[in-house]
């Protein structure tokens, strides 16, 4: 596989810990959603690329102010209290 930005193939994939905030000042008192996806960062140039896991990709859906259905909290509560 190639970067997409400079065409290197000099990449390395890394385990990272990403916090997603929503963006706006009426989301600047909720938590963030704390993802762990698989980071693949170029080498020569930095470019950098992820996945979001599914699991943390349909809570994203389910809080984004799209969706208008609450906040990251309490989506997160209620699926580890039902696991």
């Amino acid at each position: 596989m190639f970067c997409p930005w400079c065409t290197s193939h000099a990449q390395a994939e890394f385990t990272a810990e990403i916090n997603i905030h929503f963006s706006g000042l009426s989301n600047i008192d909720k938590h963030g959603l704390l993802v762990f996806p698989k980071l693949v960062v170029c080498l020569d140039c930095g470019y950098s690329r992820f996945t979001t896991p599914e699991a943390e990709l349909s809570m994203l859906a389910m809080c984004s102010p799209k969706s208008g259905k609450g906040d990251v909290r309490n989506v997160a509560l209620s699926s580890t209290a039902a696991a």
